[in-house]
């Protein structure tokens, strides 16, 4: 009973920490959005599908499914992803409109040339899926029935299903299946995406290429993302038309090895100071170090 109470108190917490980063993230990217409406004088962005918008909106709505199974949560990106499209069609004959549909279509669509909340939402139901299952595999030490185990369930799988998605882009936008650039925009970066994901599975786990060397420069990628996106955004200051497409692809390339020298210069010495994904993390903690605090506190009385 003891060690099943436990677990039980373990998953809470878990669950309780999940949500406060997602409105901790819901905040900051409120706000993020709040400093672009100001600087483009244009309060309609202050609800716009900016990418953390987005993450944080389906943070906050895969909570409830945290404990479902991995089909059921296949099915319901499925759904949603298939929805998104229905009633995107419905709904764009009342975009700018002030009136209830037209609220409606600000709130999931606008602009929607972002990130809309429904379909964003499915590719981050149907990535938690593919999560469980790698860490199902990667949980067995035995090499040969890991990599077994990948061939079957991922390798295999996400390149037939990536090649179908991208085949069947390619075929529905030559004769303009739907008039939606939204729907082959989302459907070919999936395919896109599973592709190269079972490429990268392959390198690393057969050993093509000896990657070990090279974690830590990416690691200062993870560790500062959220810093990384909400402070890259002063280099359109800097860049603002002077760049064309070839000369962008250039300057990209040399923007990314400079902030990762610059990120690996400054680690030693500010570490999690400067890291905003940290410090959302130990503050969503510390908040429910003190709720679990407060129970207790109220049991006892």
């Amino acid at each position: 009973m003891k060690i099943e109470a436990s677990k039980s108190n373990k998953k809470k917490k878990v669950k309780r920490e999940f949500i406060l980063r997602a409105l901790l993230l819901l905040i900051v990217s409120l706000i993020y959005n709040s400093m672009i409406a100001i600087a483009i004088m244009n309060p309609l962005y202050i609800w716009s599908l900016f990418i953390l918008l987005s993450i944080a909106t389906s943070l906050i709505m895969v909570w409830p499914l945290l404990e479902t199974s991995k089909w059921t949560r296949l099915y319901l990106g499925i759904i949603f992803m298939v929805f998104n499209f229905i009633f995107l069609s419905f709904l764009q004959g009342f975009k700018g409109q002030v009136n209830l549909l037209g609220i409606v279509y600000h709130f999931l669509y606008y602009p929607i040339s972002l990130h809309p909340i429904f379909s964003s939402f499915a590719a981050f139901l149907i990535g938690t899926v593919f999560g469980d299952i790698i860490y199902d595999i990667y949980i067995n030490e035995d090499k040969g029935r890991r990599r077994r185990l990948l061939k079957r369930r991922i390798i295999i799988p996400s390149f037939i299903i990536g090649g179908i998605l991208i085949t069947f882009v390619y075929s529905a936008e030559s004769v303009r299946f739907l008039n939606l650039d939204s729907f082959y925009r989302i459907i070919s970066s999936m395919g896109i995406s599973l592709i190269l994901f079972s490429i990268f599975i392959l390198i690393e786990e057969y050993e093509i290429l000896k990657t070990k060397r090279n974690y830590n420069f990416i690691f200062y990628f993870s560790y500062y993302s959220l810093t990384i996106y909400l402070v890259h955004n002063l280099l359109f200051f800097l860049f603002f038309e002077m760049l064309d497409a070839l000369a962008s692809l250039f300057y990209i390339v040399i923007v990314i090895v400079l902030i990762g020298l610059f990120l690996k210069l400054i680690y030693p010495k500010f570490g999690a100071s400067i890291s905003i994904k940290k410090m959302m993390s130990k503050l969503s903690y510390k908040i429910v170090i003190k709720l679990e605090e407060k129970e207790v506190l109220d049991e006892l009385e």
